[in-house]
């Protein structure tokens, strides 16, 4: 210690530790400051300089990020989808993609089939029954919901209880509402806990309730906009999540929509070009005032077989407007832009160019795979078996048993791109062991025992009439020969 250091300790020790304190974390600040001059001369992304001046950092949190954003990116993107070809097809080929005829299902209990549930739920969501709006089946909300999560961030969908009296299979429905529905405004915390963009968190962060207004704000007729809690366990709210705590999702436009608006700005200058181009613009030049008389009887316009007396002195010139160049090179790069914002393969928006039977499967494993985690982690967890615990629930109260039920879900399949090809491949992956026929069948988008009930009755069919078909496994081998019959269940007799 210094002589000033030893005087305060012996006249005033606190003080002196005040200021041995102070004079560590000064010594601190400076050592972690060294550091990050070190990091940032390491790191060119952590450096403040020219390059690096449009740059916008932030600290904050994924919802503190989408306050107020979420719901302006969703609101231009529906003016998009609505003007721009390109967006409404980014929606309609990942919505399409995603559900395809529907993302279908099948009724286990302890993992084996339950016909009679099952024929129950299909009663209830294969048909309009299962709909609040009474248009669509599950299937229907199902691709609703993949098109709204696209184009707005996120889709909410409410339980509505039903009354036996209404006459439905099982008594709710599924309500379809926009993000708009939320209350956004509730941010903060309360003594009910954490509200973030219009969700009610308890302590432990889990959900509580959301914060819903009756009629969405934006309604023709518009009567109540005041917002009310309902339970979580009553909400399905389906969105990508892309940050650990994110509560709520922004639209999948976000990294498109500037060079997206910007390139349907360009395409109509471009339009606009062509239509002066396709035009014959006339001049008329040097038209003297003692022929006022004349001149007005000049035709102000052209047309075939025109033939017109000019005034002397007058002059005419025809405009020469320049040609369009790189439009084709300037659309390509583009629409790949577009593509790769939206995680879609280029030849979807339509351009096929140069695409082959290689570069096309390439471009589609990629893309299988992004369904795929769209499917099983966003889709499939956040809508289709909250709203098969709702079936349960409802048919539950109906009186029907649910112990021990469970809910499979079956994508659709995705078309081969060379039937010949990958159809062998998949066969001999089969008969190798490398996989099993379930799984095939289900990656066909079809549910292994439907597919063996439908082979049961063809079968039975066939045998009735003592038929003999190259396609029956039992009777033919894969080459053509014929087999013996050997007296197993479902061979046929023996004759005399």
């Amino acid at each position: 210690m210094g002589m000033i250091d030893r005087a305060l300790t012996a006249i005033a020790p606190r003080w002196a530790a005040s200021r041995a304190e102070a004079l560590v974390r000064i010594e601190q600040a400076r050592t972690r400051s060294a550091s990050l001059r070190g990091i940032r001369a390491q790191y060119d992304g952590a450096t403040a300089s020219r390059r690096t001046q449009g740059w916008r950092r932030t600290a904050k949190d994924a919802n503190y990020e989408l306050q107020g954003a979420a719901a302006v990116l969703a609101q231009t993107a529906r003016a998009m989808v609505r003007n721009n070809p390109y967006a409404e097809r980014a929606v309609s080929a990942i919505a399409t993609d995603l559900v395809g005829a529907g993302i279908t299902f099948q009724v286990l209990r302890e993992g084996k089939p339950d016909p009679a549930l099952n024929a129950l739920a299909k009663r209830h969501f294969e048909t309009t029954a299962c709909d609040a709006d009474g248009r669509q089946n599950l299937y229907g909300l199902q691709l609703l919901a993949a098109r709204t999560v696209v184009e707005s961030g996120a889709v909410l969908a409410r339980n509505r209880p039903r009354y036996a009296r209404d006459g439905l299979p099982v008594p709710f429905q599924i309500q379809m509402l926009e993000p708009d529905h939320l209350d956004a405004t509730r941010n903060g915390v309360f003594s009910g806990g954490t509200y973030v963009s219009g969700i009610q968190l308890d302590q432990l962060g889990a959900r509580v309730n959301y914060w819903l207004f009756p009629q969405h704000p934006g309604a023709i007729a518009l009567r109540n906009l005041v917002a009310t809690a309902v339970p979580a366990r009553d909400v399905l709210h389906v969105f990508r999540q892309d940050r650990p705590g994110q509560q709520h999702g922004a639209s999948w436009f976000a990294p498109v929509i500037l060079p997206m608006n910007d390139f349907r700005d360009y395409q109509d200058a471009q339009l606009l070009r062509q239509k002066i181009a396709a035009s014959w613009a006339v001049f008329r030049i040097g038209a003297r005032d003692d022929d006022a008389d004349d001149q007005d009887a000049l035709n102000d316009f052209i047309e075939p077989g025109l033939i017109e007396d000019v005034p002397a002195g007058t002059q005419i010139e025809f405009a020469n407007p320049p040609g369009v160049d790189g439009y084709a090179d300037f659309t390509k790069i583009s629409v790949r832009t577009f593509a790769t914002g939206m995680n879609l393969p280029y030849d979807i928006f339509g351009d096929l160019e140069g695409v082959n039977y290689s570069s096309g499967r390439i471009g589609r494993i990629q893309y299988h795979r992004q369904l795929d985690s769209w499917t099983w982690n966003m889709l499939v967890p956040q809508f289709c078996e909250p709203a098969a615990a709702w079936f349960f629930r409802a048919a539950q109260l109906a009186g029907h048993d649910v112990e021990g039920c469970t809910m499979a879900w079956t994508p659709p399949a995705r078309p081969m791109l060379d039937l010949a090809t990958e159809g062998p491949a998949i066969r001999d992956m089969v008969r190798a062991g490398l996989m099993d026929p379930e799984t095939a069948i289900r990656e066909r988008g079809e549910d292994p025992d439907t597919v063996l009930d439908a082979w049961k009755r063809w079968a039975d069919k066939v045998d009735a009439r003592q038929l003999t078909f190259d396609c029956d496994p039992r009777r033919v081998t894969q080459v053509g020969n014929a087999l013996q019959p050997t007296g197993a269940p479902g061979a046929a007799p023996k004759k005399d």
